[in-house]
């Protein structure tokens, strides 16, 4: 009995984490209709060694320094839709990310799962990794370093 409830807990941890992949490899199958609408934020980690800012549709929301992480962010957002960049101390613009009304949903799934969709950015820089997203946060590969440089 308490193997199953395990087993149920574990199942919708999966659904939950790897929802942007099941979304992204059903590709042309039909999808579930979305159930709920999460509130619409934006998150970041910033796992580089420098500082990043953060602009949305061309305004400084903050600066997230290094190894910070938000979820979600605390700065204003103004309206949707989002057009978010990360840029390095020298302005370099390092990820880019647009996020629409509607990108980000939730369903359950008649065998109790759950599938999330959202968007998000990844960069994979020589120091360190960056991810900004939209709904649930961004899973896999392992951290494969940048070319030299790509952080000035």
């Amino acid at each position: 009995m308490k193997w199953r409830r395990r087993s149920r807990l574990l199942g919708l941890l999966v659904a939950g984490a790897l929802s942007g992949f099941v979304a992204a490899s059903c590709a042309g199958e039909p999808q579930p209709s979305p159930t709920a609408s999460p509130p619409m934020k934006l998150s970041i980690h910033n796992g580089t060694t420098i500082a990043v800012t953060l602009v949305v549709n061309g305004s400084v929301i903050e600066t997230v320094p290094p190894g910070g992480h938000e979820d979600p962010i605390k700065g204003e957002l103004p309206a949707l839709p989002w057009n978010v960049e990360t840029r390095s101390p020298s302005g370099h613009v390092l990820s880019t990310l647009t996020v629409h009304e509607g990108d980000v949903w939730q369903t359950s799934l008649p065998n109790g799962g759950v599938v999330y969709k959202g968007d998000g950015a990844r960069v994979d820089l020589s120091c360190g990794r960056l991810d900004v997203w939209s709904g649930p946060p961004l899973i896999g590969p392992i951290f494969s370093p940048g070319p030299s440089g790509d952080c000035a």
